[in-house]
């Protein structure tokens, strides 16, 4: 069954333009992506992650919207970080890739990645990427040396700098170029290099050896997508010279336009700092997906926007487990008040459902136009944040959960949360008390970590037990001393004319 095309206009930030445009496929309904995967030398950390979410929310957005989507994501499984680690291990390479393509792989499963259309890896494309170089040579964008090198000539490819909006001059000042002899042009870049002794070499025209680092995006992208793409997905260290130079080889192998939208997230702040190894702060992203899951990765990582720089610290993490509360505690009402048995119409109490179903109607139409923005996940989120406000609210009117209308409400707003959230942003859709019982664990361990006082449940229920009895017994000061002995250890309790429930903070 074909889906049906959301018929609003997409707004996109093209890197390129440095402006949104108007998002028009090469192809109506079709659309093109390819995202720039991990190099598969180590564990990825959670600045990959961000950048593996990212691709992932276009790719449900995409989806969602309507649009049979062809989505390329590739693995770098031929590096000079792999060979040294395969030399430094005494193994092949093989086994290094084979490994760390595997714990990504399950990563990205922990994080709820949906499947790309295309897994690529660089040493199965070597065909593609000598017949890409070959093309280049003839069109006389690239030269051989003596000793089998080919290099890319950046001046015979005059839009070079265009992605990064920096002329070439500017370029060549600040970048760190390799001093090599053998270059026309210190920024010309590498197509193939001879292999060096050890190293794992494969058979080419010009010399033994592989491929450089930017030849291999572009041949696998144009084998799977054809010379042209709608959509390149990357982080923003990638702008120059990765994406700059896949521009440059790409066009000039195929003479035609190749990606129309370049899309870039932006850097992870750690504490104030960029992530980076060398700054020794960085996280891995399977101990975060081990102790938080999927979701807390996804509120935290989707829950602003792409293109914004966010520092990583313990607030963002308390702030991203506070909004699943919410999201799933009012679910939680919903899915009860759905399985009810048994209601009773009572037309006072029914009218306050009208408004909500309302309420619903617009959430829905704002979320979607909220992604159609640029893919504004906050904006999304900040709406279905206003619908659990007016969900708690209509559920406290007297009586009113108690009807009909009722049901109806909390299957809609349960549709809301699941389908217009949970499908692109990937939040929302599990069982709510399966969910809350999680995050409640989480802030256990949190807790305990930390070196601060856990409470189990049974101590827990023991005190709200003694609290009930000493407000019977008029002892509200006693009350009032368990209510902040439960604080200090990160307790909270909601007393509610069904009872009282807590929930750790």
């Amino acid at each position: 069954m074909t889906t049906k095309l959301n018929p609003r206009t997409i707004h996109l930030t093209n890197t390129k333009s440095h402006k949104k445009e108007v998002f028009t496929p090469l192809e109506p309904g079709k659309v093109k992506m390819y995202s720039c995967g991990p190099t598969v030398y180590g564990p990825i950390h959670i600045g990959n992650l961000r950048a593996g979410l990212t691709a992932d929310l276009f790719y449900r957005f995409f989806k969602k919207f309507g649009f049979e989507v062809t989505y390329v994501r590739n693995y770098t499984d031929l590096d000079d970080k792999i060979i040294k680690r395969a030399l430094e291990e005494k193994v092949d390479c093989e086994v290094i890739t084979k490994r760390y393509t595997e714990l990504v792989e399950r990563d990205y499963a922990m994080a709820g990645m949906q499947e790309p259309t295309h897994k690529t890896k660089v040493t199965e494309h070597l065909p593609e990427i000598n017949a890409m170089i070959g093309k280049i040579i003839e069109k006389g964008c690239g030269y051989v040396t003596d000793d089998g090198e080919v290099f890319f000539e950046i001046s015979k490819f005059k839009p070079y700098g265009a992605l990064s909006g920096k002329p070439l001059e500017d370029l060549q000042a600040g970048a760190r170029v390799e001093v090599n002899p053998n270059k026309r042009n210190p920024m010309d870049f590498t197509l193939w290099k001879p292999a060096k002794p050890g190293e794992p070499t494969w058979d080419s025209p010009w010399s033994k050896g592989r491929p450089g680092w930017h030849i291999e995006c572009s041949a696998m992208a144009c084998k799977w997508l054809g010379p042209s793409m709608d959509l390149h997905h990357g982080g923003e260290d990638l702008i120059f010279p990765h994406h700059e130079n896949e521009i440059a080889q790409s066009e000039a192998a195929t003479g035609e336009p190749f990606v129309k939208y370049w899309v870039h997230n932006a850097f992870l702040m750690f504490s104030s700092e960029k992530m980076s190894k060398s700054l020794g702060n960085v996280v891995s992203a399977h101990d975060f997906l081990s102790q938080y899951g999927g979701e807390v990765a996804r509120a935290i990582f989707l829950g602003v926007h792409y293109r914004s720089t966010f520092d990583f610290n313990p607030a963002t993490v308390d702030q991203a487990l506070t909004n699943l509360e919410r999201m799933y505690e009012a679910k939680k009402t919903a899915e009860e008040i759905r399985e009810k048995k048994m209601a009773v119409p009572d037309l006072k109490a029914e009218q306050v459902w009208g408004g909500f179903m309302i309420d619903c109607d617009r959430a829905r139409n704002a979320i979607q136009d909220h992604y159609a923005n640029d893919l504004n996940t906050a904006g999304a989120l900040s709406e279905i944040f206003t619908l659990v406000r007016e969900w708690n609210r209509c559920i406290k009117e007297p009586n009113a959960v108690n009807t009909p209308t009722a049901i109806i409400a909390a299957n809609e707003f349960i549709k809301v949360m699941e389908e217009e959230i949970g499908s692109v942003i990937g939040i929302g859709r599990a069982a709510a008390p399966a969910m809350l019982a999680k995050l409640q664990a989480i802030r256990a361990l949190r807790q305990k970590n930390e070196g601060g006082t856990v409470l189990s449940d049974a101590e827990i229920q023991t005190l709200l037990d003694e609290r009930k009895a000493s407000r019977a017994a008029k002892n509200f000061k006693r009350g009032d001393e368990i209510r902040d002995q439960l604080a200090a250890a990160g307790i909270e309790i909601k007393d509610s004319p069904a009872g009282t429930t807590f929930a750790r903070k």
